[in-house]
C-alpha cells in the first residue's frame, strides 16, 4: 500500500513539474520572440508579458497604452509611415515624459500593435485597456496625441479607417 501511495505522489510531482515547464515556455515566448531593441525597451519600461493573458492586457501604464494607440492609429493611414521623431515629440509634449522614455515607448508600441493582430483590432483592444487603466482622465492626452498623428498624416485629415476608429473610441468612452 505504501509503495502505491509513493508511486502516485511521484506521478503527481512529475506532472506538476512538467506543467510548470510548459507554462514557463509560454510565459517567455512573447517577449523572447521580439527583437533585441524591443526587449530592451520593454525591460526599461517595466513591461512584462503575463501568463495566459494577451499582450495588450499586460500593459500597466496609461502612457504606454496611449503610445500604442497612436502607433495603431498612424498605421491606419496607409499612405505614409509616421516618422518616429514626430511621435516622440508628441509624446514628450502631451504626456510630459522624458525623451528616453518616449523613445522606448515608440519602439515598443509597434510591436504591441503587431501582437494585437493589426492596426484596427489592436486599436479596439487598446481602447478597452485604456478605459480599464484610468477610467477617462488620460482621454484628453490621447486625443491630443492622435491630433498630432493626424496632422502628420495625409493632408492633416483622418483617413476613413481613422475616422471609424475615432467613432469606436467615442463609443467606448461614451463621449459621443
Amino acid at each position: 500500500m505504501t509503495e502505491i501511495l509513493l508511486l502516485i505522489a511521484a506521478i503527481a510531482v512529475g506532472a506538476y513539474i512538467y506543467r510548470r515547464m510548459q507554462r514557463g515556455a509560454f510565459i517567455t515566448v512573447g517577449v523572447i520572440a521580439a527583437p533585441t531593441p524591443i526587449r530592451a525597451a520593454a525591460r526599461r519600461l517595466g513591461y512584462r508579458a503575463q501568463p495566459n493573458v494577451h499582450s495588450t492586457n499586460s500593459i500597466h501604464t496609461p502612457e504606454l497604452c496611449v503610445t500604442a494607440m497612436a502607433a495603431a492609429f498612424a498605421r491606419m493611414d496607409k499612405t505614409r509611415k509616421l516618422p518616429d521623431d514626430v511621435l516622440i515629440a508628441s509624446l514628450q509634449k502631451r504626456l510630459q515624459i522624458s525623451k528616453e522614455e518616449a523613445t522606448d515607448m515608440a519602439i515598443l508600441a509597434p510591436w504591441l500593435v503587431a501582437q494585437g493582430g493589426g492596426a484596427t483590432p489592436a486599436f479596439q483592444r487598446l481602447t478597452k485597456r485604456l478605459k480599464q487603466l484610468d477610467h477617462g482622465p488620460d482621454f484628453d492626452k490621447l486625443m491630443r496625441v492622435l491630433g498630432d498623428v493626424t496632422a502628420a498624416g495625409k493632408k492633416g485629415m483622418p483617413s476613413a479607417q481613422q475616422a471609424d476608429a475615432m467613432g469606436a473610441l467615442a463609443r467606448i468612452f461614451r463621449t459621443a
